[in-house]
Formats: structure tokens, sequence, C-alpha cells
């Protein structure tokens, strides 16, 4: 039988990340924040219906129309050649949400002092890293969750069409999904970099959520099993690099 001290040399690392695991979800249940952006997520596709029956100023024609309910989710093609704004007003706005939580806790971890506890009583900066990107991915997951749930219902209350692949929808959320470790992992680093700024912590995750828009967007209504390979081994790669990035962060910069 393998022994598992040579999988893992340090015979703590797998409880010291169980420890921060369940110190950092025991916090997420418990903090409003985490229920508000649910909430916000499941509540955003009724808004952009409602937008989308609001006429435009400079023509008669509506600002926008959705008349299928999954175009709330993602667009058949380029998002940013069908629908103009609701191109863009679809499930992806969550990626954001979930750098916007993950902001909060780490700006709460450096302004409480909270962080030099954590490394000094039990974890090291890895697992805080890991931690936390677990955490990002978990609510972010959540996230998509709510959305497809106030899609589904806010499109049967209008009277949307729900006509789609079956195929091309579940493979477009499950590769979303896996993409939630590259935006969290590129989200933690930009929340460790500011440490306690929460508000530029969050401008930059907002800026640079849309500069990485094309990553979220490679997903959409037609895709294909090769399309969700492709986005799990892009999310490692892309989460790998950005995982480093943090740990360097963490070890270089002061954690005052």
């Amino acid at each position: 039988m393998t022994d598992p001290r040579n999988i893992f040399p340090d015979p703590k690392f797998l409880p010291r990340v169980k420890s921060m695991l369940k110190l950092d979800f025991y916090r997420l249940f418990r903090s409003p924040i985490f229920y508000i952006m649910l909430a916000i997520a499941a509540i955003i596709p009724a808004m952009v219906l409602a937008m989308g029956g609001l006429e435009n100023p400079n023509s008669d024609s509506p600002a926008f129309k959705v008349d299928n309910a999954w175009e709330l989710i993602s667009t058949k093609g380029s998002a940013f050649a069908v629908n103009g704004f609701a191109g863009f007003a679809t499930i992806d706005m969550v990626f954001i949400f979930a750098g916007i939580l993950m902001s909060i806790f780490v700006a709460h971890d450096y302004s409480s002092g909270f962080i030099k506890n954590i490394f000094t009583v039990h974890s090291k900066k890895e697992d805080y890293a890991i931690s936390k990107t677990a955490i990002g991915v978990f609510s972010g997951i959540c996230m998509i969750g709510t959305y497809f749930l106030g899609t589904v219902l806010a499109g049967a209350i209008m009277g949307k069409s729900f006509d789609v692949s079956a195929g091309g929808l579940i493979f477009c959320l499950l590769s979303k999904m896996f993409m939630m470790i590259v935006f969290c992992s590129l989200y933690l680093a930009i929340a460790v970099f500011f440490k306690d700024k929460l508000w530029m912590t969050i401008i930059a995750t907002m800026l640079l959520g849309m500069m990485f828009y094309p990553v979220a967007i490679f997903a959409n209504l037609e895709s294909t099993i090769l399309t969700f390979i492709m986005s799990i081994l892009g999310s490692l790669m892309l989460g790998a690099v950005f995982f480093f990035v943090t740990h360097l962060f963490l070890r270089k910069r002061d954690l005052a």
C-alpha cells in the first residue's frame, strides 16, 4: 500500500487544510452577505427580463429583446454579437459577485488582524489560499444555482420560450462551474494584494473581471463535451498560475 507520506511530504498538510476549510465554511454559512449574494443572483434574471420590455428612447423598439429564457444563461455563439446588452446580461455576472464576496472575506481577515492569528496558530499560507479559493468556488457555484432557478421561474412567469439543446445547456453550466476556479483564483490574488483596502479590491475585481469576460463566454448554449473538457483543463492551468501569484503575495507582502 502506498504510504500517504510519499504523496504529502508534510503529514500535517491535510489536517491543516481540513481545519482551515471547516473554519471558513463555518464563517461563510453564518455570514449574511453570502445569502444576500444568492438572493441577488436569483433576482437578476427577472430584472433583466423586465428591462427587456422597456422602450428605447431612440426608437420604437425595446432596448433589447429576450425571447428565450435560456438567453439569460448565455447566448448562442459570441455574446458580443448577440442582442446587444442582453449578450452581457447573463449568468456570467455571477463571476463578479463571487469576487466581491471573496474580497469582503479577505479584507475582513486583514482589517481584523485575524489573518495573523491564522498563520500563527495552525495554518500555512498555501492552506489559506486553498481554503479561500474553495470558498469562492463553492459560493460561485451556489450563485449559479440560484441564478438558474431564478431564470426558470422568471421565464415561466413571463411566458418565455425554453427551447434549447439540453446537451448545450448542461455543458454550458458545467463549464461555467469549473471556470469559477479561474476567476476565484484571480480574485483571491487581487484581494491579497490590496489586503484590507476593500474598495480598491472591489474596483480591481470588477475591472479585471471584465477583462477576463471572454473566458466566461467561451461556454455558451452551443457548448459540447469538448467545450467542457477544454474548460476543465484551462481552468486548472490558469487557476494554478493565479494560485502561485497569491502564494507569492502572501510570502512577500507584510500581513499587517
